[in-house]
This record gives C-alpha cells, structure tokens and sequence, in this order.
C-alpha cells in the first residue's frame, strides 16, 4: 500500500489545502458565552461543516446525525433550541435550523444535513468549494477526506487565558464496497502519530476524488474510526462517505432553500 504521502502527489494542489474548505463545528452553548464567548472546551463533543459553493449560493453541510446529537445534548442541558459555533478565528454564529434531505430514491434518508449561509462570513482563512458538474469514473480507487477530529483539540495556555488549538486530518483512503451504493467505504493506513484514538469528529467532512486529469466533491465523511493494526507505527483509519453528486447535491440545496424561503414568509 502506498504512503499517504505518496498518495497526497497524487492529489490535485488545491485538495492538498482541503481543511480550508471545512471547519469544526459546535454547540453555541449561551450558558457559557459569558465565560467562553461559545469556545468549545477540549473535552466538548464536536464535528466537521463543509463549504460548499453552488451556483453562486454558498451551503453549509455536516452529518445529519451531527445535529441530532447537539440537539440532544441540548435538551439534556434543558435547552429548547440553540446555534452552532465554527471556533476557527474570529469565530462564527450559524443560526438553525440544519435540513435533512428527503429520501432519493431508491437509496434511504442521507446522513446529511445544511443550510444557505452567508459567504462572507465564513471564518477567516477558509473557502468554500465550487461544485462543478463533473463524475468519477468508478470504481473510485483512492479518495481524500478532510476534517476535524473531536480528540484533536488541544487547550494552550496564552496571555489572554487560554487557547483552543484544533488539529485538521487529511486521509487518503482505497474506496471498497457496492458502486450502487449510496455510501462508500474507504480504509487508509495512516502513521498513529497522525491520528489516534477517536475520529468520529470527521463527520461532515468533505470527501473528493481525483483521476490525475480532474477532481471533485465525492461526498461528506458519515463516520470515521481508528483501527490498531497490531503494528506499533502505524493504524488503520476507515470512513464511509455519503455519496453526493452535482445534481443529488442540487436538489438538497434546493429542498432547503424552499424550507428557507417558507420560513422567511411566515
């Protein structure tokens, strides 16, 4: 099997920055804005949001069950209905509500949820990705994944307190399982330096193929696990990717946009 690095040549230039076109993503807890101004701690359950650019509107999209367990932690906290909060510099506020797509089809309900949002709030440093009306040819034998994992945060002391440092994962992974699948599963053998213990974070996270000539969005990580492989150096990182091509992805943005636009009347 070849290195991740190896692969990562392999991979268009601009998908080399993937973690630009993502960013963690977390509960806006109003209990805490006082003391936190809503910066997650360490210890706090996060995920991924993805950027995404389609005809000049610009979505934000994570894992449906994202969402749904901020929504329950929520309410275990005795919260009836609170925002998101993207922590990368200066920080961003996204009001909700996140909408799941309708079933397509003969596959079930996606793993996926999003919203319209404003593009120029987007945290400093990141941009969203142009989805272009382009296909792989399948089977798809590598792909890239990028997000953050919830384990990867780290509280760094300053002089202003403290400081949340939030570590981006790119994985460069063999694509297994069924073409008419409406999820795809990917392995990657990734040194344990780069990623250990719990990667669920990762959910929402773009996922992108490349055939040396072009590249595009394959879908958003649904879930992400580290396996140890018995070898002291390296481990195993799986991921099944929610498939999304240009015109599935066109017809949730467009579901949502209407959702939006109802609201907006009321």
């Amino acid at each position: 099997m070849n290195s991740q690095c190896e692969l990562l040549l392999t991979f268009a230039d601009e998908l080399r920055d993937a973690g630009k076109l993502c960013a963690t993503i977390a509960r806006a807890k109003m209990s805490e804005f006082i003391s936190r101004r809503f910066i997650p701690r360490a210890k706090d359950d996060t995920a991924t949001v993805s950027f995404i650019e389609l005809e000049e509107r610009t979505y934000a999209v994570t894992a449906h069950h994202v969402i749904k367990g901020f929504q329950a932690q929520a309410e275990a906290d005795g919260v009836a209905a609170e925002g998101y909060f993207l922590p990368a510099a200066p920080g961003v506020l996204i009001d909700p509500p996140f909408v799941r797509p309708p079933e397509h089809y003969p596959h079930p309900r996606p793993d996926i949820a999003l919203r319209p949002i404003d593009r120029s709030k987007l945290p400093a440093g990141k941009n969203s990705h142009k989805l272009a009306r382009l296909s792989p040819t399948f089977p798809v034998p590598y792909a890239l994944a990028a997000g953050f994992p919830t384990a990867a945060k780290e509280t760094l002391p300053n002089s202003a307190g403290e400081q949340l440092k939030m570590v981006g994962v790119l994985a460069i992974a063999e694509g297994v399982g069924s073409l008419a699948s409406s999820q795809v599963q990917f392995y990657s053998e990734v040194k344990r330096e780069k990623i250990s213990g719990d990667v669920n974070g990762m959910s929402g996270g773009p996922v992108f193929w490349n055939d040396g000539n072009a590249y595009g969005l394959l879908g958003f990580v649904k879930e992400a696990t580290v396996e140890q492989n018995g070898n002291d150096e390296m481990a195993m990182v799986h991921f099944i990717c929610q498939r999304a091509d240009y015109n599935l992805f066109a017809s949730w943005a467009s579901y949502a946009d209407e959702l939006f636009r109802k609201n907006e009347q009321l």
